[in-house]
């Protein structure tokens, strides 16, 4: 039924503009010469999923939200009987709870839901011992979305853990992912191989990343620009306070690395807080981009910090709604109180994150970090 509900309001009513650009990236891939033509702000693998409507005979939004039903069919029936303390159907329906409420517009409409599957794949293989898993699934949501990557010095240091040595031969796979990121569109078109790199290097702070709310709070009047298919916070203060932001986020994983190999935090705790740190520490965070947290959220009880933040993530669909679907252009203050409410749900990711880590830490004498139950 929430399949059902997200295909309907994104297919019937939204018609979101990500989807016509995953069909536009897609045909023009498909245009002689093929393969010459490659996304400006996705990875260029993630082609891969955007052809894959074009084997259903209907309209491409709707062949994208069947497969997206399909990864969500798969990726909700992989708690249970995964033998993970944590992993069962409880944790399903805190999914379904989570996603229900912040993320329904966002389920179908679109492609992250691929990614994040792939990620909590990731978490769920080497939560099971199972490393040669875990190491592909997070090879394959890193050419899909790339933030999977951040798995990977917590898969070196818990494999290591394992088994008592440095696993070098997983730097292999780091390279060879880096390397199919890069070499596969540098094949066809040589200008294409950093295409998101730099997309992301050129644009300013989106309305939803932390470094946009509080330079809004330092400059009030600070022009918002509809640029790079995102509403952006450009004053003189956004880019250092952005650039602080991710040195925090930086060191932030860092210390939760050393927290890891000092036994106090379990494998799937660390595998969150640093996926966190990386969402909370961009100059970008969209509204789809808690679609990646919520796998991992619901291996815990339902945190009320953490669905006021899945709440506070639908205040876009106003915008959504009153851009496309009424043809409306919303005002400058309509364009800064979406900046605030955003603003507010960061602040409650960042806190929930912060109050369920308290929680989860133990001391490094505890038997639970080394066996990395939740």
């Amino acid at each position: 039924m929430l399949w059902l509900l997200a295909t309907i309001v994104s297919c019937g009513f939204l018609h979101p503009f990500d989807v016509t650009e995953y069909e536009r990236y897609a045909h023009a891939a498909l245009r002689a010469p093929l393969f010459h033509r490659f996304p400006l702000e996705y990875p260029a693998p993630a082609l891969a999923v955007f052809l894959l409507p074009f084997l259903l005979p209907f309209s491409y939004p709707w062949a994208l939200a069947v497969f997206a039903g399909i990864v969500f069919l798969f990726l909700v029936t992989s708690y249970e009987g995964s033998g993970v303390p944590g992993m069962d159907a409880d944790a399903a329906r805190r999914l379904i709870a989570y996603l229900a409420v912040g993320a329904t517009f966002l389920l179908t409409g679109r492609y992250d839901i691929f990614a994040a599957a792939a990620a909590f794949w990731s978490v769920r293989a080497a939560a099971q011992g199972r490393w040669s898993a875990a190491w592909t699934w997070s090879c394959v949501g890193f050419l899909l979305k790339l933030f999977p990557a951040v798995f990977w010095p917590t898969l070196l240091i818990a494999e290591w853990r394992c088994h008592g040595r440095v696993p070098l031969r997983r730097l292999a796979w780091m390279a060879a992912s880096v390397l199919i990121l890069v070499g596969l569109p540098a094949l066809f078109n040589e200008h294409a191989p950093l295409n998101a790199l730099h997309y992301y290097l050129r644009r300013p702070a989106e309305i939803g990343s932390v470094g946009a709310g509080l330079s809004l709070l330092v400059d009030w009047h600070s022009p918002l620009v509809l640029s790079f298919h995102s509403i952006n916070v450009v004053n003189a203060a956004s880019g250092p306070i952005t650039i602080v932001i991710e040195a925090m986020a930086v060191l932030g994983c860092v210390w939760v690395w050393r927290a890891q190999l000092r036994n106090r935090l379990p494998l799937e705790a660390v595998f969150l807080v640093t996926l966190s740190l990386v969402v909370l520490g961009g100059k970008v965070l969209s509204a789809q981009y808690l679609v990646w947290l919520m796998p991992l959220w619901a291996l815990y009880r339902i945190r009320p910090l953490w669905l006021l933040a899945a709440l506070a993530n639908v205040v876009v669909f106003p915008y959504e709604v009153s851009a496309q679907s009424f043809r409306l252009v919303p005002t400058h203050v309509f364009d800064v109180t979406l900046t605030l409410a955003f603003l507010a749900r960061d602040v409650f990711l960042a806190w929930g994150t912060w109050s369920w880590l308290r929680s989860v830490m133990v001391e490094p004498s505890s038997p639970t970090a080394v066996a990395g139950g939740p």
